[in-house]
């Protein structure tokens, strides 16, 4: 007669019939050796299990392990010593578990050092205390046991109930609070009209796998007027930088000023959250995360391998946002990421080596209490193991917020971070991520991400512009992000509403004849249609100045000593004096062209010339 033991059944010559979920679970162990099922299987059961053939080793088990329901589940698991129960709580959410971070509820230590010597590299010093169960365990590091990543995500829908990690909304705003909801629409054709340019001096190439130079964020903030972040830019974190990247990354047409900025925002979204085959279609859109989103990690420049995203770090991210859809609550970030985990989503590369050898974190140590993470690493920490989740996972997921952020699908909110990094003697943050506390969705954003059918309209400008006819002044009233930016641009303000113009202010930034007309053209186009007279002559002035000084050529400049027979030489010879220009103060131009005849002249005087 057999018996039934947590959906296990044994007795002597009785067949096995699995339900269709344990024959799912069998074909998943079938990667497993029959030594790791059968630790696995005696962790679980505490008892001496007698090796078989591989396949009733995997049917047990996967037995075992098949819970119809929560209340099979809950019996089972209340069977398992306190310290067990503890380690899978951890483990399921991050199998990397650094045993110094919590107590187990044990006597003695669950790592220990092997008595016998270790003669191959790959043989670790350390080994699982034989006194408890950790079957279901490796020992990663010395203070690290690292939980079967299977049995994790087998456990997790039973110890962590999705519903019951639902974000719950703030009861207050943020004190530092960044929102660019209101002027994307106008900020975005801006940036992207003042981005093109600059990539004739910095490639696309350069810019996704770079960013941004200092000087080309200061010139395009002044153009677009997108704010820095509150906090974040303490931290070399910009906005100009992530929707550059961005950008570059996402949009496949030729680049152009967008009629419609909202909707271009919308259609590159959709490429990164709902569009697999756009990554094919893209020159970075599949490599974006490991060039644009871990701005606190070194990259590899000598990793030649597979650098793309898996899927599903972006899904999960989406998932968890798709929660926030209907509300203007504010929301902590923690618990947005708590419930990234819970729903059994995770940061992750395709190629799982990349974290390995294609990241690295500058620094020395790294405290997460009450544990400290030492290196002597020339490149610094990998993010593996337990540092995976602090240095790779949190960073990248709040680095998803603040790129949204930048597009306007998010309000922020920021807090000073902790600094727990110590990097150059100095301590600072983990990232430059650190400071988001917390996010809410903005109408514009529920579009976006297909949460919401109607497409929010902002509101009408209401603006007016005044041109003097007879003084080179403009007053503007009214909102229209475009004109005061033009303004502040080619003007001197007086006051909140006026600006003067001269020529100086007008050509300000200009680098040749062409940008002056296609400024003058702008201002037709923003400030006043029909300028009058006056405006008129300066215009034509502009125009007539800007070409005055556009040809030179290359000249060299001879300084010689306060000599009466020199003098003479230059003022007497016909030929000296054909290719000289004599200048004050004792010196002589020469064109660059005619350098080989005047030293040859000089040498018919007995002057040698060696320049």
């Amino acid at each position: 007669m057999a018996n039934t033991k947590y959906g296990w059944q044994t007795g002597k010559n009785t067949k096995t019939t699995l339900s269709e979920s344990a024959q799912l679970i069998a074909q998943s162990l079938a990667w497993f050796s029959l030594e790791e099922l059968v630790a696995i299987q005696e962790c679980l059961t505490g008892k001496s299990v007698k090796k078989g053939m591989k396949k009733e080793q995997c049917e047990q088990l996967a037995q075992l392990i098949d819970f119809p329901n929560q209340a099979t589940f809950d019996k089972f698991f209340a069977k398992l010593p306190p310290y067990l129960q503890k380690l899978l709580y951890a483990g399921c959410l991050d199998p990397y578990i650094d045993v110094r971070c919590q107590d187990w509820g044990v006597e003695e230590p669950l790592i220990v050092e092997r008595e016998e010597p270790v003669f191959y590299y790959h043989h670790s010093r350390y080994k699982a205390n034989p006194l408890y169960r950790l079957g279901l365990f490796e020992i990663y590091r010395e203070h690290v046991l690292h939980l079967n990543e299977f049995i994790a995500h087998h456990f997790l829908p039973f110890l962590y109930k999705k519903e019951e990690y639902t974000p719950k909304p703030l009861a207050s705003e943020p004190e530092q609070l960044w929102t660019i909801e209101n002027q994307i629409h106008e900020v975005l054709p801006l940036f992207v009209e003042s981005l093109i340019p600059l990539l004739k001096e910095r490639d696309a190439t350069t810019i996704v796998k770079k960013g941004l130079l200092k000087a080309n964020i200061k010139d395009l903030r002044a153009l677009c007027g997108l704010p820095p972040f509150s906090l974040a830019s303490s931290y070399n974190l910009d906005p100009l930088v992530l929707l550059a990247k961005f950008i570059l990354s996402f949009e496949s047409t030729k680049l152009k000023r967008p009629d419609d900025g909202m909707a271009l925002i919308k259609t590159m979204v959709q490429r990164l959250f709902y569009d697999p085959s756009s990554k094919g279609t893209l020159a970075y859109g599949s490599f974006f995360e490991y060039f644009a989103l871990l701005d606190h990690c070194s990259l590899n420049s000598n990793y030649s391998y597979s650098i793309d995203i898996e899927p599903s770090s972006r899904t999960g991210v989406l998932n968890v946002l798709s929660d926030l859809q209907g509300s203007q609550a504010w929301y902590a970030v923690d618990d947005l990421f708590q419930s990234f985990l819970v729903r059994g989503f995770s940061m992750r590369f395709e190629n799982r080596d990349v974290l390995q050898s294609g990241l690295s974190v500058r620094g020395q140590k790294v405290h997460l209490s009450p544990s400290d993470y030492l290196t002597f690493e020339d490149k610094g920490f990998r993010p593996v193991g337990a540092l995976r989740r602090p240095l790779f996972e949190r960073p990248l997921f709040k680095a998803y917020l603040y790129l949204l952020a930048s597009l306007g699908i998010l309000d922020i909110g920021e807090t000073t971070p902790e600094s727990l990094l110590t990097k150059n003697d100095k301590q600072v943050p983990l990232s430059p991520y650190e400071a988001l506390c917390c996010v809410r969705l903005t109408a514009f954003g529920a579009w976006c991400l297909n949460l919401a059918e109607e497409r929010p309209e902002p509101k009408k400008q209401i603006f007016e512009t005044i041109t003097d006819t007879e003084l080179l002044l403009v007053t503007f009233k009214g909102k229209s992000l475009e004109r005061k930016l033009f303004l502040e641009q080619i003007g001197t303000p007086l006051g909140v509403e006026r600006y003067r113009i001269t020529e100086a202010s007008f050509i300000k930034g200009c680098t040749s004849s062409a940008e002056v007309l296609k400024r003058i053209e702008k201002f037709k186009q923003l400030i006043d249609a029909q300028p009058s007279e006056r405006w008129t002559q300066f215009f034509t002035s502009l125009q007539r100045r800007s070409t005055l000084f556009a040809h030179a050529e290359q000249v060299l400049l001879y300084t010689f000593p306060d000599d009466p027979e020199i003098r003479r030489m230059f003022a007497t010879d016909p030929a000296l004096r054909k290719l000289v220009i004599r200048a004050e103060n004792n010196n002589v131009v020469v064109k660059k062209e005619n350098q080989k005849a005047f030293q040859k002249l000089l040498m018919e005087h007995g002057y040698l010339n060696t320049l």
